[in-house]
């Protein structure tokens, strides 16, 4: 391992609640907090116990660093292992470090070390809380240094600050040596760089990181071999309402009773499906999905059916259907409320008897089949309607599952958004794929009528025109990044006023969610006013949300 292949991402674990460097766990912190903290220290200590506290506190720093990195990585030597000490610096936003010099006698012990820091984040905040000083104050980056390069080499390294950016240096200079090579000139700062049994204390600490690492990861092992692959797909789920989505098809999929998943195009029917398949003791048998309302009559009945050779023209050989070529697995229907009034009694049949007849064939042939299906019809206002047969839809609607629609979802929005953002950057080998905090107000927003296919796409297309790999709201489709600005409408010149009108309290409406409080907020009216507007419009009552 180098130094220079350290990258933020593979080091540090910054799941939700627990920021950690491989089971050391971390945390952000504001540096005008910690300013604030220091001028509170300056005022009930003084400057002298100050860097006192301050030197042990980064020296400590420094150590546990060395001890995590040795503990992580298998360097290519220790001289790539003391440089990841600054890179480390670097990557925590301290301060940008370079080593112009450095050299090491493993047979003598001499040690000598040049470091750069530029825009050190210690000189900044001290200059803003009590001016320019006459000395140099990085007191946290030197005995980091220190403390890194100590744990190293296992002796006694000091680094000192010659210069400063807060004395008006343009950048902040540090010398590493041994104790014995800098002679006189480290008496005066022993003082403030003594650490008791530190060493010692890193030493326990790094051993029990270990073996909490090992407990993660077996952990891990553990999750891996109880959820399947599929759950990936899933691990945005927040709303309640898809809570109990999931709840249902973990209860569900234990057992082979048909299951009718509803809900609109687009919000991941057959997903959920191949879920579920994936949860049964029939995940190792085959999962083949057909959509129904893409196909023929008779096509479609010879695909689930099959054929015998001869049974119509064209048949020259005979062909297994696919409920039998799913034997020990299951099959998924989708749209299944397009199917024709006799595709629907021969599907009744296969319910209801387990087996299925051969296009040109009158021997019955016995299946071992799940069956679900999935439509994006109100198959209830079908059946009234006398489109789709009511015993039928009793036999496929055995549990039957409704997938909420995005727009009633929105706090799944974001965590699918990155999930996505991970695939793409994944499939489309673009690096540090992000979104700019810009466009998540814009994701939220939106009402998403093709819902998680059409968030998916939309990402896809943003990914691919985006600069740098970062997402703006200009690299949406403009249909979607329009949205994001409720008073953006598109009106031509032969609008009347009253349409004007009409279609600029439709936009705001949509972009509160309906809410119609806030949108008379918006609009600068009361409430009551925009009630008579919506009555005048022909909008039906609701309640105020």
């Amino acid at each position: 391992m180098k130094s220079e292949d350290l990258h933020i991402d593979e080091l540090i674990d910054f799941s939700e609640g627990w920021l950690s460097l491989k089971g050391r766990r971390l945390m952000i912190q504001d540096i005008h907090a910690f300013s604030q903290m220091k001028k509170d220290l300056m005022e009930f200590l003084g400057e002298d116990r100050m860097r006192r506290l301050l030197t042990r506190f980064g020296y400590f720093w420094g150590q546990a660093d060395a001890a995590a990195m040795k503990r992580i990585f298998n360097w290519d030597d220790k001289q790539e292992w003391l440089k990841a000490g600054p890179k480390l610096l670097t990557i925590q936003g301290v301060s940008r470090i370079t080593v112009p010099a450095f050299e090491w006698n493993e047979e003598t012990g001499e040690f000598y070390m040049e470091t750069i820091a530029y825009n050190s984040m210690e000189a900044e905040e001290y200059q803003k809380n009590f001016g320019s000083t006459d000395h140099p104050v990085c007191w946290m980056l030197a005995a980091y240094l220190g403390g890194y390069a100590s744990f190293c080499f296992g002796g006694e390294i000091f680094f000192i600050e010659e210069k400063c950016q807060a004395t008006g240096d343009r950048v902040c200079k540090f010398t590493g040596k041994n104790k014995k090579d800098w002679g006189d000139v480290i008496e005066s700062h022993l003082p403030y760089l003594e650490a008791e049994n530190i060493h010692d204390q890193i030493m326990q600490l790094t051993s029990e990181l270990k073996k909490k690492q090992k407990q993660i990861e077996a952990q891990r092992k553990k999750l891996a071999s109880i959820y399947p692959k599929q759950e990936k797909e899933f691990l945005f789920v927040r709303s309640r309402s898809f809570h109990q989505v999931m709840d249902l098809a973990h209860k569900v999929a234990h057992f082979d009773s048909t299951i009718l998943i509803t809900g609109e195009s687009g919000v991941g029917k057959e997903v959920l499906a191949r879920y579920i398949h994936s949860l049964s003791h029939r995940a190792s048998g085959p999962f083949l999905a057909i959509n129904c309302g893409a196909l023929p009559d008779t096509l479609l009945e010879s695909e689930l059916f099959g054929h015998t050779r001869g049974a119509f023209t064209g048949a020259v050989r005979e062909r297994i259907g696919l409920f039998e070529e799913t034997r020990k697995g299951a099959i998924f229907l989708d749209e299944i409320g397009d199917i024709s009034p006799a595709m629907q009694i021969k599907l009744l049949r296969v319910l209801q008897e387990r087996e299925i007849l051969r296009l040109g064939e009158n021997k019955p042939r016995k299946i071992d089949v799940r069956i679900m299906a999935a439509t994006n019809k109100n198959l209830q206002k079908e059946i009234s309607e006398e489109n789709f047969r009511e015993d039928l839809y009793y036999r496929l609607a055995v549990v039957e599952i409704f997938i909420p629609p995005l727009r009633e979802r929105k706090d799944d929005i974001l965590p699918m958004a990155r999930y996505f953002i991970k695939k793409l950057a994944k499939n489309l080998k673009i690096a540090n794929l992000r979104l700019d905090a810009s466009t998540l107000d814009i994701l939220q927003e939106y009402t998403w009528p093709g819902n998680i296919r059409q968030l998916e796409n939309a990402l896809e297309r943003a990914a691919v025109v985006c600069r740098n790999g970062v997402i703006l709201p200009e690299n949406l489709p403009a249909n979607i990044s329009r949205y994001s600005d409720p008073t953006q409408g598109i009106y031509s010149l032969e609008s009347s006023l009253e349409q004007v009108e009409r279609q600029h309290i439709k936009n705001i409406l949509a972009h509160t969610g309906g809410n119609r409080t806030k949108a008379a907020q918006v609009l600068g009216i009361s409430a009551a006013t925009l009630w008579r507007k919506m009555k005048e419009m022909g909008e039906s009552h609701q309640n105020e949300k």
